[in-house]
């Protein structure tokens, strides 16, 4: 995969890794992680850090803990393997997609509806949208509740009692162990705090908030609109709440909302310190950031029709708040090379942002609502464009592109009114 001078003169080069969200578009970054994890066996990087946001947070999530060590019976702490994590990945979204035969045709029924919907398509003779259910309601309860009892896996439905089943020994972490840092994206609603449910957190023992908005203090008195908290799985039950299909998460008074709204996924975190590191420095930050990008840069034109409106709109909500924060790293790069003279650069060491991105072919025959079907055979589809394109891109790295070029596609994208329309699998 790679060769001797692809090494830093003292050791492997420290990656990071960047999961966007995107529902089951986002089964792509589980085949690319898979081949990732395969070369870890090599040597060739070290990977210390993971973050993601909503989907992406998923596997973020199975990666990092499948590696994070857990204390056994006797209290020693054994870390995973990169094959544990493998296993774990790819179980977790092969548990996630529809299995049963009710849940087959409940997929069928929820993606068949955003399908119609984007299309202006009635269905069953009305063309009522189906993000029209409100999750506080009644109805959308008694529907849920009832659904055990027609043959749907509580798990299927519910994000927590899935979380809960895939990684059930999530209490014993060694958070003085762990060493490679885990990043959740998620949006505080009430207070409108972008959040970060960050592991570093965990392993300080700090106070939540501590380095970012204070606990306790009144509002008008917040250092940031935005705030670092300690990782739990319901922080990643947060990140993945859209608030049209389930209530706002609630986490130590705070209610929350999927991190499509502020940081998809999260980066910056990854160059502040520790909470519990009282100076910055720069050994904690990477070397390289890869990110997996689920959400296609470029449009042709501007898109007119509902269906080209709603994946357009989704998109940019991937994408803007995610490239703001590339683009400031592009910034510090700038001013390391300016002031390489300087104590700015003994403090901010250039990093290499990446982009690995799904064909343009497959790219261009999705949509949003392809974003909620959970067949099989289309999470296969995108794990195994993740797995091919992953290991080209390994094959060749460092020799590939860089941030901001790789992020989008060496030619225009084809007119989305010449697209394929996604299959109904």
């Amino acid at each position: 995969m790679a060769n001797s001078k692809r090494k830093k003169a003292d050791g492997p080069i420290k990656v990071a890794i960047g999961c966007q969200g995107g529902g089951m578009h986002a089964a792509f970054a589980v085949g690319v992680l898979t081949e990732i994890l395969k070369g870890m066996d090599e040597r060739k990087f070290d990977l210390v850090g993971l973050s993601g946001t909503s989907a992406g947070a998923l596997c973020a999530l199975m990666v990092w803990y499948s590696l994070a060590p857990k204390k056994d019976s006797s209290g020693l702490a054994i870390s995973g393997l990169p094959a544990d994590a493998i296993y774990n990945l790819n179980h977790f979204w092969d548990d996630f997609v529809a299995s049963t035969r009710t849940e087959t045709a409940l997929n069928s029924l929820t993606y068949g509806a955003f399908w119609a919907e984007e299309r202006e398509v009635p269905l069953l003779g009305v063309n009522v949208p189906i993000l029209g259910i409100n999750p506080y309601g009644a109805i959308y309860k008694a529907v849920t509740e009832s659904l055990p009892s027609l043959g749907v896996r509580r798990h299927y439905f519910d994000l927590e009692e899935m979380l809960t089943k895939a990684c059930p020994a999530f209490d014993s972490v060694d958070w003085q162990a762990v060493k490679m840092r885990v990043l959740i994206g998620a949006s505080e609603i009430v207070n409108g705090f972008e959040t970060v449910f960050d592991s570093a957190v965990n392993g300080a023992m700090q106070l939540e908030n501590q380095g970012m908005q204070l606990a306790n203090r009144p509002k008008d008195e917040a250092n940031y609109w935005r705030q670092r908290l300690p990782l739990s799985l319901r922080g990643v039950a947060a990140s993945g709440t859209l608030p049209t299909l389930r209530e706002a998460e609630q986490i130590h008074g705070g209610h929350y909302w999927d991190g499509l709204y502020s940081q998809n996924p999260p980066v910056r975190e990854f160059f502040d310190p520790p909470v519990h590191l009282s100076s910055a420095g720069s050994e904690h930050v990477p070397d390289e950031l890869w990110i997996v990008r689920i959400n296609p840069q470029q449009w042709p034109y501007a898109p007119k029709s509902n269906k080209d409106i709603q994946d357009r709109q989704n998109e940019l909500m991937g994408n803007l708040s995610l490239n703001k924060e590339l683009d400031f790293i592009m910034t510090v790069n700038a001013w390391n090379k300016r002031y390489a003279d300087q104590q700015f650069a003994k403090d901010h060491k250039h990093v290499t942002v990446r982009t690995i991105k799904m064909k343009k072919e497959l790219a261009d025959e999705l949509s949003y609502s392809s974003k909620f079907n959970r067949s099989r055979a289309f999470m296969d589809e995108m794990r195994q464009e993740g797995r091919e394109v992953a290991c080209d891109w390994l094959r060749s790295w460092p020799d590939v592109g860089c941030y901001p070029g790789d992020a989008a596609y060496r030619e225009s994208r084809a007119t989305k009114s010449k697209r394929k329309l996604p299959k109904k699998k």
